[in-house]
């Protein structure tokens, strides 16, 4: 499989907390690229921060990649001293064209993806991603729409239609697994679920900084729960 996707993973610097082993070998087959930012208070001037702790920064960065690259994954470090993270992780993102952020979190094993799917926008690369992501491992993924009930028809035609994207990228279809809800609040049903599930992965909404990259349901989404999630960005609106 030609591998097409990059993931950025952002650490906030100092005293970050190591990716988990379990992810990092998820990530292991894909390009990766690790960025440490450094918070700076907003009354310390950027330059006076980097020159103070730029050494021991770009040490705790090397470490903090080392376990990613003892996976084998092809791992590119960069280094900002800022003072917003968010602003930060969608310029990098941008700039090491990078169509994927992930948002770490706690997971003994990768056996249950969730993959909430809202529409039609962005899917073709979320599935993509998906697939690439299973090719690599023996999890199984459940599709997930919530809508209105007038919703329910075009709910199980869009996962129908994921179903045999899915297939045609080489998943097994025994693997696969449609769910559909018919809460009004999408965010919080999807928060919700997600403690059943290892991984999630979902789209954002619009390109751009951090409320149009990802929409208020993504943010809500990676805000409310601990699972690790992967955000596939719609690059090809930006």
């Amino acid at each position: 499989m030609d591998l097409s996707h990059r993931v950025l993973v952002t650490f906030d610097l100092p005293d970050a907390k190591p990716l988990s082993p379990v992810l990092a070998e998820t990530i292991a087959p894909l390009d990766v690229v690790v960025l440490g930012h450094f918070s700076v208070p907003e009354q310390t001037p950027l330059e006076a921060a980097r020159d103070q702790f730029e050494a021991d920064a770009s040490t705790e960065l090397e470490d903090l990649a080392a376990p990613i690259e003892a996976t084998g994954a092809s791992v590119t470090t960069r280094l900002v001293f800022g003072k917003n993270q968010d602003e930060t992780t969608d310029r990098v993102a941008l700039e090491e064209e990078c169509d994927v952020i992930l948002t770490p979190g706690e997971t003994e094993a990768v056996d249950q993806v969730l993959v909430p799917l809202r529409g039609e926008v962005n899917i073709s690369r979320i599935l993509s991603f998906v697939a690439e992501l299973l090719a690599f491992n023996d999890a199984s993924v459940t599709l997930f729409h919530s809508g209105e009930e007038s919703d329910r028809i075009d709910g199980e035609d869009l996962l129908n239609q994921a179903t045999d994207r899915l297939i045609d990228e080489g998943v097994d279809p025994e693997s696969i697994t449609r769910r559909i809800g018919d809460q009004d609040d999408a965010g919080q049903r999807i928060v919700e679920i997600a403690a059943d599930y290892d991984l999630l992965v979902i789209g954002e909404t619009e390109p751009s900084l951090r409320e149009r990259i990802l929409g208020a349901i993504p943010i809500q989404i990676t805000g409310d729960t601990d699972a690790p999630t992967f955000v596939v960005r719609d690059t090809d609106e930006t």
